[in-house]
């Protein structure tokens, strides 16, 4: 019988292994609390219900619809629109089910278990089916792996993967929560929709309407490379247009403490191999770092108590 998924990881724990031990134990820096501490990868980057589907009245559907289809172009209307009809299935079935007073006592109790494994289940099946879009990727242990991107359907599932486990976070939760607290239409419930709509939007936008360069980053140094909770981040997202946009995309992902990659639009060669020293893998660390948003992770607890001293 299928069980209710109740704990939500909001990082990818298999992408976590390469920072683990043989037991999935993983050094943390909790900041919550300033605590480092050895963790078991099941209890790190997540929460409970974390995917849950929403219950949505009929005019924050319409307002939801309206958003999309603003976010949408003639690449992705169809499947935003699919998106949209899919995760609100919960919330329209639930409401039918409310209304409906002539449904008999034990056929309701069944369709409300068949209701439940929905809500905590269908979206976190869909970014379980979105992981394995990745698996390849984070495990290529030199340049020549990336052979397999030069398809253009494995391309672009990786496209998907990477936007995916860039904008599913609780850190770009909070942070559109925070921007949209005071907004009228725009609701903090929307998020787990919206981040489909936008990491569906930017993968085919880096697929298709620019030329998109792949750096495999070698790490040479005795430092080791960090994550975090927010485990891909946009290096421009400091760089605004005048409305206050961000301009551009630059995605930093460690994929261990030895390799990482950065993803940008180029007009050159698709494909690059770049070692850095120490200073330079400080730099991505301590970025990493500032851009988490509970937990960073290491691969041993030395490394750690130098960021326990920043917070």
């Amino acid at each position: 019988m299928t069980q209710v998924k109740k704990r939500h990881h909001y990082v990818w724990r298999n992408y976590l292994r390469a920072w683990s031990d043989s037991k999935d134990l993983i050094p943390s820096l909790i900041k919550i609390n300033n605590k480092i501490a050895t963790t078991n990868l099941m209890n790190v980057a997540q929460k409970n219900f974390y995917y849950s589907l929403e219950e949505f009245t009929i005019e924050e559907e319409k307002n939801l619809k309206k958003i999309i289809i603003n976010l949408s172009n003639e690449d992705t209307e169809e499947i935003f629109k699919e998106y949209f009809n899919l995760f609100i299935s919960y919330s329209k079935a639930k409401r039918i089910l409310n209304n409906n007073t002539n449904i008999p006592k034990e056929k309701k109790s069944e369709i409300e278990e068949s209701l439940k494994l929905m809500k905590s289940n269908l979206m976190e099946d869909f970014h379980s089916d979105f992981e394995k879009f990745g698996q390849k990727l984070i495990e290529v242990k030199k340049v020549d792996d990336l052979e397999f991107l030069k398809e253009n359907t494995s391309l672009m599932k990786t496209f998907l993967f990477l936007c995916f486990q860039y904008v599913r976070t609780k850190k770009m939760r909070s942070t559109f929560t925070k921007s949209f607290e005071n907004h009228f239409n725009i609701l903090p419930k929307y998020f787990n929709i919206l981040s489909f709509v936008l990491a569906t939007g930017m993968a085919n936008g880096l697929m298709h309407y620019k030329e998109t360069k792949i750096i495999f980053i070698e790490n040479t140094s005795e430092i080791d490379f960090i994550t975090s909770d927010q485990p891909i981040i946009n290096l421009k997202e400091h760089e605004k247009n005048e409305k206050g946009n961000v301009k551009s995309l630059e995605f930093f992902y460690p994929i261990n403490p030895k390799i990482a990659f950065k993803i940008h639009y180029n007009s050159g060669k698709k494909f690059e191999h770049l070692k850095i020293s120490e200073n330079e893998v400080e730099e991505f660390n301590q970025i990493i770092f500032d851009k988490s948003e509970d937990f960073v992770f290491a691969k041993n607890t030395e490394q750690l108590k130098k960021y326990k001293n920043c917070l």
